[in-house]
């Protein structure tokens, strides 16, 4: 593999090698291809290990991983919301438009054994609804929407859900649960999969786009320190 020089010698290498599907050499190797001082090629694989990009095991060496943007869109917006606490309702918003704008193509691909899935999900939902004390379904309604999703062939719409649910989980646990709001919401989702289920994707689309508004009016207060 050629030598490249650029700021960042060993993402650039890994980049090709992952592309090649390549074998990634030693660290020492490595410092000899890119002409980098044994510490830089550490700590730029630092950087690519904490990206996702890489694995790095003792006896294993490295290895590239699939690439993803998962892992550091999280960890960025994660130091983003300590930084800028708004950045929590911009990834809601942005949550917010991509279902709406993918629900047409996203919708038909469903099978009916994925919606009958989606009954499931809002039946167990409403179990825990029912609960003394009432137990909030967080894992359903990440999998609820996510699976509704699940056809995109837009990695980086994908990849922006599955982090916003994520962080979402984390947000859940801390808040106080309200019945009525939950079997609010859940009602809305039973509308969704039933309109699915009749293959009547204009009026899931209407449900959908009312439960993102009923999001919406909930307590600035509360909006401030969740994802929904």
């Amino acid at each position: 593999m050629p030598r490249m020089k650029s700021k960042n010698e060993l993402l650039d290498y890994l980049a090709e090698a992952s592309r090649a599907q390549a074998p990634i050499p030693s660290i020492p190797q490595l410092s000899t291809l890119l002409g980098i001082s044994v510490a830089s090629v550490r700590e730029q694989l630092e950087v690519a290990r904490t990206l996702g990009f890489v694995d790095v095991k003792t006896r294993v060496g490295i290895q590239n991983r699939e690439f993803s943007i998962n892992q550091c869109l999280e960890l960025c917006l994660r130091y983003g919301a300590k930084v800028q606490p708004d950045v929590s309702d911009a990834l809601r918003d942005l949550r917010k438009h991509i279902e709406i704008s993918y629900w047409h193509e996203a919708a038909p691909q469903l099978t009916s054994r994925q919606i009958q899935t989606l009954h499931r999900i809002v039946d167990a939902a409403f179990a825990e609804i029912s609960r003394e004390p009432v137990r909030s379904p967080q894992p359903e309604h990440r999998d609820f929407h996510m699976l509704i999703f699940e056809h995109l062939e837009n990695p980086l719409a994908n990849s922006i859900l599955e982090t916003f649910w994520n962080l979402n989980a984390e947000y859940e646990r801390n808040l106080p649960v309200d019945r009525a709001y939950l079997e609010n919401v859940w009602n809305y989702h039973r509308r969704i999969a039933d309109a699915l289920a009749s293959r009547d994707y204009e009026r899931g689309y209407q449900w959908l786009v009312e439960h993102m508004d009923l999001v919406k009016q909930r307590k600035k207060a509360d909006l401030s320190q969740r994802f929904e």
